[in-house]
């Protein structure tokens, strides 16, 4: 390793270990002289070595022509995130139809430099965006934190626009910049994508193409039947206690019912309650549900074993709270509780309701009501087909077969044209 990357990494690691807190505020407060110096000497350390690191850019260059083209994501979240995210998911099946899907990091917990190829066709990439810049004709593919990121690209850059989620919850961004993004997109990205059907109707009044792109599932991954129960102490626990169990996983946050939960789970002793992700912002811990003796939270799980925790679940649940996050939410978890064959009980969300094989609880006491029947309907082998087969309908593949077809009904106008 070079004295570069070795550097870089130091950086990075001290950089890591202070993020959050108290002392980096006070040392490094945000938008200060010395935040900035900061900033920029980290900046300098990446970029020399990048350019000593990685896939060389000629070779990924080579790969691009050899190739459907390339679909680029500029930095969102990490790609090593315990939690697998819509683009995660968009770029590994990109990858896998064919094209060159590049995934841009900035994530300090990314340890990239340069181009990295992870799986066939997908890069990792950390580095100056401007050697982005230099691949012809890309799909870019933008959100609403990061579209600035795509206009800079030069044209003919294709800029798809995918508005994921309701604008109130990028609390980590500047309500300025995401809304300035939001509106430039919806009047100028050469494609519009929604999650939620409640965001695709919006679009559609400023976009008469606006199309809809819920979430989906990488359906082969979850559809197993013969995984084992989990190596995990939590699992044995339960296992040994010999009660039906109501999974969720995914992130726990302020949309999440705790109170739903906890009154469940004190008029349902009879079933043990199963969480699995991350507190995402401090909620969790405050919440009065985890004081009931059959409700456990064993933190998150990599994406890779969760088909062995579905598995275990008796009945799948989403619990959420209606207001505006979720009544624009598509629940990524939706389609993969599908694929695994397992019945699932949620709240009146929309993109839940569309679904006649979702069991809908408007109550407390319809929740924990449903939980019995659709244990039952799970114990049906000819169910749990229905169920996968709602699934296989909901692919990410199925997703980016649609986006290609928006794609190339653009280029065909422009085709006649010449």
């Amino acid at each position: 390793m070079s004295v570069l990357v070795r550097s870089w990494s130091a950086a990075a690691a001290f950089a890591r270990k202070t993020h959050g807190s108290a002392w980096r505020a006070l040392v490094l407060p945000s938008g200060s002289r010395r935040h900035l110096f900061a900033r920029a000497v980290l900046r300098q350390l990446m970029e020399a070595a990048c350019a000593r690191s990685g896939r060389p850019f000629d070779e990924v260059l080579s790969q691009v022509g050899r190739s459907r083209g390339a679909v680029i994501f500029p930095p969102s979240v990490a790609w090593s995130v315990k939690l697998f995210q819509r683009p995660h998911h968009l770029a590994r099946t990109f990858a896998r139809r064919g094209y060159v899907a590049i995934f841009a990091s900035i994530a300090l917990d990314d340890d990239v430099f340069g181009f990295q190829e992870i799986e066939p066709n997908l890069f990792l990439f950390r580095g100056p965006a401007r050697i982005l810049h230099r691949i012809p004709n890309p799909t870019v593919w933008t959100m609403p934190y990061n579209h600035h990121e795509g206009l800079a690209f030069p044209r003919p850059a294709t800029v798809v626009y995918d508005w994921i989620d309701d604008l109130e919850i990028f609390t980590d961004f500047d309500p300025r910049l995401v809304r300035g993004n939001h509106e430039r997109a919806l009047a100028e990205a050469d494609v519009v994508a929604s999650v939620a059907r409640t965001l695709h109707a919006q679009a559609r009044a400023r976009r008469s193409d606006a199309v809809y792109l819920p979430n989906g599932v990488e359906e082969e991954h979850f559809d197993t039947t013969d995984t084992a129960d989990p190596d995990d102490p939590a699992i044995v626990r339960l296992r040994r206690e010999g009660k039906p169990v109501a999974g969720y996983y995914g992130a726990l946050a302020r949309w999440f019912d705790y109170e739903l939960l906890e009154t469940v789970a004190r008029r349902r002793p009879d079933w043990n309650f199963l969480l699995i992700g991350p507190d995402y912002d401090g909620s969790l811990r405050r919440a009065p549900a985890l004081t009931c003796p059959n409700v456990a939270w064993i933190g998150p799980r990599p994406y890779a074993s969760l088909p062995a925790y579905l598995r275990f679940f008796d009945v799948a649940t989403i619990p959420f709270r209606l207001g505006p996050i979720t009544m624009a939410t598509s629940p990524l978890k939706l389609y993969e509780y599908f694929a695994g064959g397992r019945p699932v009980v949620t709240t009146p969300l929309p993109e839940c309701l569309v679904h006649p094989e979702v069991h809908v609880a408007w109550t407390a006491d319809e929740f924990a009501d449903a939980l019995d029947v659709a244990r039952r309907e799970g114990q049906d082998p000819e169910a749990r087909v229905r169920l996968r087969a709602v699934a296989a309908a909901n692919s990410w593949r199925q997703r980016v077969l649609q986006i290609e077809r928006v794609l190339a009904a653009r280029t065909m106008p422009a085709a006649a044209a010449s």
